[in-house]
């Protein structure tokens, strides 16, 4: 696919399931990549998230998410389509005889929980080394997503309070949350509704860590129209290498909002903290695959499956690789001013 292709704007759109986009279906066409452990019977799933701009940020929430701004995401970049779930992430335990216990163990399919940032890193490191030659060729550098591609990836084109939409009844069909503590839990990933970029658990089951520090007032020193900076700092913590960042004390970003969280704080825009070694059981993470510095500069062609058709979630048909289309531009006009000020669960 080529990621330099001219963009359309889409303000005012709402990309949904199934349907069309300046000549390619939502989601049903989206390239998808899967990397895969057959002696275990673990896969581990990927789309091609489009190059664009978006509207980053909200208005009449928190101070922290404003003020809304165009943020540029210059490549296309792969992302995972599910957090990384407890099998997943114990192919990596099991393989380096490392002893984790996760907040709800014994549940497969549900996310990994109990993460700080510094296993998630640490867990791409491994991924990039062990599975090299099964990573598409502009997807050489496994890392975390910025916040600024979480975002734009959890959107989907979308300008709402979450990607079904706005209000709790838009949220409860794409993610858990709103449980009591001591009697909810995690969930099963991929069992809601998935957004336009075929992805699930965008919203609500487990907080999402990024590559980003944290920087409280960092929008208010943003430029309209800018690329995504946090892709640049990403890359020079790698260049640098593991060692040095889970050396480090920054305080980290978390999106996405968890499984007994109020519906304010799963909002698609909706910003928090910890800080790197914290392992709360509600924290998690989805890998993130990016061009890296000794990248090829053809796309990667990802590889194909069989089987039935449907909306692109996992187990469906091959999606077309998108060759000769025209990618979007997600930018779209202000969000809502709507006040909806839910109060901010802080989780340490």
């Amino acid at each position: 696919m080529d990621e330099h292709l001219s963009s359309h704007s889409l303000a005012g759109e709402r990309l949904g399931r199934g349907e069309f986009v300046h000549g390619f279906r939502m989601n049903e066409e989206l390239p998808r990549h899967v990397i895969r452990w057959p002696e275990h019977g673990i896969d581990m799933a990927f789309r091609l998230i489009p190059a664009g701009s978006f509207r980053m940020g909200s208005r009449g929430y928190y101070p922290e998410e404003e003020p809304i701004h165009t943020v540029k995401i210059s490549d296309s970049f792969w992302l995972g389509e599910t957090p990384v779930t407890q099998a997943q992430f114990a192919l990596w335990t099991q393989s380096e005889k490392i002893d984790h216990q996760n907040h709800l163990p014994g549940h497969p399919d549900h996310p990994a929980g109990s993460m700080d940032w510094r296993q998630s890193v640490s867990f791409c490191a491994w991924l990039a080394a062990s599975k090299a030659p099964e990573l598409p060729e502009d997807g050489g550098l496994v890392c975390l997503p910025t916040e600024a591609e979480w975002e734009y990836a959890c959107r989907a084109g979308t300008q709402t309070e979450y990607y079904m939409g706005d209000g709790e009844a838009a949220l409860a069909e794409a993610g858990w949350f709103g449980e009591d503590y001591d009697s909810g839990s995690t969930h099963p990933v991929g069992q809601k509704t998935a957004n336009g970029f075929g992805l699930y658990d965008m919203h609500g089951n487990v907080w999402e860590w990024c590559h980003d520090a944290w920087d409280e007032w960092r929008y208010r020193g943003s430029i309209d129209g800018e690329v995504d900076r946090g892709r640049s700092q990403r890359r020079d913590d790698w260049k640098a290498g593991v060692s040095s960042m889970i050396e480090s004390d920054q305080t980290r970003v978390l999106r996405g909002g968890c499984w007994f969280d109020s519906a304010g704080v799963c909002r698609s825009a909706c910003r928090h903290w910890c800080r790197p070694g914290d392992r709360a059981g509600i924290l998690g993470y989805r890998v993130c695959l990016v061009r890296g510095p000794e990248d090829g500069s053809r796309a990667q062609e990802p590889n194909r499956e069989t089987g039935a058709t449907g909306d692109g979630g996992r187990g469906t048909r091959p999606e077309s690789d998108g060759a000769g289309r025209r990618m979007p531009d997600l930018a779209g006009a202000q969000f809502p001013r709507e006040a909806g000020r839910n109060f901010l669960a802080k989780n340490g």
